[in-house]
């Protein structure tokens, strides 16, 4: 097992001894050429000019390897031109003691430029490095902006650290109420497998917010690193990590960017997540008031009437006489078919929100629509106080009876509660392109222009007409059955006092491409 060891190491012991050894080799073997070549040309190049040559391995060795590559290339390079080409030649005492002082300048120039070389090295490899890493932190915000879920968020940083240290990467967060962890995303296509162990480690750096680190015999070690915003821990993220020691500066510099920008989106999108929560709770809280309300009045109020007239005929029927007794009937009929609308209207309602409100079509005449909804409301709208204009030439419309009866009956009920009592209501339909177009006008108050734009939503009353009865279901169950159809609805101003609701159904030859089995 240890020869095994000791041969597993061999390989990098000499990748690291080589990366020591070759700019040191580099080094001779460029002094070596240069100091041959100067031999050759020596009989036409003078000793300033070959003086200047050996600068051309400081330079290149500095810029390559760094500083002490060039010190070493500059001490050579004197000793290779006092030995070959200062008199006396081959040997390393100078004849003239000009000589050193030309030795110093040319030792201080080849360490200026040595040292400036490395230092401009340094810093073009730092800004290439920041350039790196503000990209990297980039393509991450703007991929993290992109998703609209925290899984998506999580698998994104999860893919753009193994992209940045090269290795498999794991992010464990806490996802049930007891804290527990548990690995929610990796960059891998498999598994992702951790010990108990393992467990263990990623529970205390998210505790303690420290960072830890697991080995494994002849294994990838990892680290585990704890991803913190201003007060908690969200998350830790377990990395690749060499056996031999921690990450390198530039991937530790890239991985607490990386981490810093994962806490603010984590946070972010669980700030999202409790406000979209909060947002919903209170819409529902509002919805059940409404609704309790709604019952309260809208069941309560026909139950009374209902109740006092079924009171009044079987406490002392005769005392009645058959007109009185036909109007205590007419209030129960009444009262029992507004309730029926309410429950009706809540039922729609619930299907509706739940998706399964599917209209079931058939052929359709606009006059037998009509006809049909204004025979159940004639106890309400007399005959002699509707005006209904339908061209002879409206072709049919391929929609579902009941429902746009039941919507054509919440648009009259509405102006009727809207209108004055003798005031005449309008229902008028006409063909305007593929679509049929009805619309219902009233003589009400014209409605303002803000509540236009809200008069559709579900438990909306108008602030102006609290006296008037009504749940606010009728026109939100409007129009969900209109779109239903592929129709549109809305209300719109007339000239003077009054409004006009208008909603438009296809017409049967532009659902006939559409819907050939439904036509058959």
């Amino acid at each position: 097992m240890l020869e095994t060891s000791a041969h597993r190491g061999r390989p990098k012991q000499s990748a690291s001894f080589w990366l020591i050894t070759a700019p040191y080799a580099w080094t001779v073997i460029s002094i070596a050429v240069i100091t041959a070549a100067g031999k050759a040309f020596q009989p036409v190049l003078d000793l300033v000019t070959i003086a200047l040559v050996y600068l051309l391995p400081v330079l290149v060795t500095a810029v390559r390897w760094g500083l002490w590559p060039s010190l070493a290339a500059s001490f050579l390079g004197i000793l290779s031109f006092d030995f070959f080409f200062v008199p006396p030649v081959l040997s390393i005492t100078v004849s003239d003691v000009r000589y050193l002082f030309s030795f110093a300048i040319f030792l201080v120039v080849a360490l200026v430029t040595g040292t400036l070389a490395a230092r401009l090295r340094d810093q073009a490899r730092a800004a290439s490095q920041r350039e790196r890493r503000m990209a990297a932190l980039y393509s991450l915000s703007h991929k993290m902006a992109a998703e609209t879920s925290l899984q998506g968020v999580l698998r994104t940083v999860v893919q753009t650290v193994a992209q940045s240290l090269k290795g498999p990467v794991a992010i464990f967060m806490p996802v049930t109420p007891d804290d527990c962890l548990e690995l929610v995303a990796h960059s891998g296509e498999g598994e992702f497998p951790v010990s108990e162990k393992e467990k263990a480690i990623i529970t205390w750096a998210f505790e303690l917010k420290r960072e830890a680190q697991s080995r494994k015999a002849g294994g990838t070690d990892r680290l585990f690193v704890p991803v913190s915003d201003a007060e908690r821990t969200v998350a830790v993220l377990a990395v690749p990590s060499a056996p031999e020691g921690t990450l390198s500066k530039e991937q530790r510099e890239d991985l607490d960017a990386l981490k810093s920008l994962t806490a603010l989106a984590i946070t972010r999108m669980q700030l999202s997540q409790e406000a979209e929560q909060a947002r919903w709770l209170a819409e529902s809280e509002k919805l059940h008031s409404a609704l309790l309300n709604a019952v309260s009045h809208d069941l309560r109020t026909p139950l009374s009437s209902i109740t006092g007239a079924v009171t009044g005929l079987l406490a002392d029927e005769e005392r009645y006489d058959e007109q009185a007794k036909r109007h205590l009937l007419v209030t129960i009929k009444a009262g029992a078919l507004r309730m029926n609308r309410f429950i009706t209207n809540l039922l729609d309602t619930a299907r509706l929100d739940s998706g399964i409100l599917k209209p079931n079509r058939e052929w359709c005449d606009v006059n037998d629509i009509i006809g049909v909804t204004l025979n159940e409301i004639r106890e309400l709208l007399p005959e002699d106080r509707v005006v209904v204009s339908v061209p002879d030439d409206l072709p049919p419309v391929f929609v579902d009876l009941g429902l746009v009866e039941q919507v054509l009956m919440n648009l009259l009920d509405n102006a009727i509660k809207y209108s004055p009592a003798d005031a005449t209501i309008s229902i008028r339909a006409s063909r305007v392109e593929d679509f049929v177009q009805v619309g219902v006008e009233d003589a009400g108050a014209s409605i303002p222009g803000a509540d236009r734009e809200h008069i559709f939503d579900k438990f909306y009353r108008l602030r102006s007409s609290k006296h008037v009865s009504g749940s606010g279901l009728g026109l939100s169950i409007c129009k969900g059955i209109i779109e239903a159809h592929g129709g549109r609805i809305w209300v719109e101003p007339m000239e003077g006092v009054g409004n006009r609701f208008v909603f438009t159904l296809p017409l049967a030859v532009g659902l006939a491409k559409e819907i050939p089995d439904e036509e058959t």
